[in-house]
């Protein structure tokens, strides 16, 4: 029989720091956060699709986290009345570190060009172009584009899409240049890498309810107002990749969704000592203790 914790506020917030610390900075210290833009990733002709699989193996694992904004902004845009372009535009500027564009379809051009628009934006963004494009006077080459390049002397690169893979050290070295120009600095946990913080939290503390997960997130964010419409998108992000699944005592990590976790511990695992890496193992034992025999957590 499954037991849901009863957690209070005081003890939200010491979860929310132990987590923070012990698992997710380590794991995401290193990693640059890349928005990536373009045709839908189910057309693996694009380049969209062709460019998100350079980044699959597992170094680029290790050091680049690729966002979809299909996995972000339809259930930011459907979770609440209150939410606009505006405000996502506002949630990029403070959480990538890097906007990828592959203006390469209507609904990217129309992205390109909402967000060469915003000052606060234009800086991190790469634009990557098909060499055949180059010397066009279309309105893409003359507006957003020229735009970009003014604020960012690496942010447009023309490439041959038949030879991406040489293409990729550009491309790296064009992210790599803007993340030191416009690194996200912050102390809290970032809200488009919500994953990593909520699979230790609920493999802590399942089965556990989105309201509590919630109150968790809000105090590793530093933001209790957007901290629901935030854990709900990544709970539905979870969901869709079936890490995790909601079962009538609540939230509870797939089988996928363990090796997923263990997948980031052993990232973490390279970056802080040993003993600090089993942190959140021993503090499993203390919850499970809590449950089982009604022993009061040392958190």
């Amino acid at each position: 029989m499954s037991i849901q914790v009863e957690i209070s506020d005081v003890d939200c917030k010491k979860f929310a720091k132990r987590i923070r610390d012990d698992f997710y900075k380590p794991v995401n210290t290193f990693k640059t956060n890349i928005f990536l833009c373009g045709a839908d990733i189910s057309m693996k002709d694009k380049l969209r699709f062709k460019i998100a699989e350079e980044f699959k193996n597992i170094w680029n694992y290790y050091r680049y986290e690729i966002i979809y904004p299909e996995d972000i902004f339809d259930e930011l845009l459907y979770s609440s009345r209150s939410k606009d372009l505006l405000s996502l535009e506002n949630l990029l500027a403070d959480s990538v570190d890097v906007i990828l564009m592959i203006p390469e379809s209507p609904g990217s051009f129309a992205e390109l060009g909402a967000f060469a628009n915003n000052e606060n934006l234009r800086a991190k963004i790469i634009c990557i172009v098909d060499e055949r494009y180059r010397k066009d006077k279309s309105f893409i080459n003359q507006g957003p584009i020229k735009l970009i390049k003014k604020a960012n002397k690496n942010g447009v690169i023309f490439i041959d899409p038949n030879d991406l893979p040489n293409e990729m050290d550009e491309i790296k070295s064009a992210i790599n240049f803007s993340k030191r120009n416009s690194a996200v600095k912050t102390k809290s946990v970032n809200l488009l890498q919500l994953d990593s913080f909520l699979l230790p939290t609920i493999y802590l503390l399942e089965p556990i309810s989105d309201l509590t997960l919630g109150k968790i997130v809000g105090e590793a964010i530093d933001d209790i107002s957007n901290s629901y419409e935030a854990t709900r998108t990544a709970l539905t992000t979870l969901t869709k990749k079936k890490a995790i699944e909601y079962t009538n005592d609540g939230y509870r990590l797939t089988s996928l969704g363990l090796e997923q976790y263990e997948k980031l511990r052993k990232i973490g695992s390279r970056i802080k000592v040993q003993d600090e890496t089993v942190a959140l193992d021993k503090l499993r034992l203390e919850i499970l203790n809590f449950k089982l025999r009604n022993r009061k957590m040392k958190i």
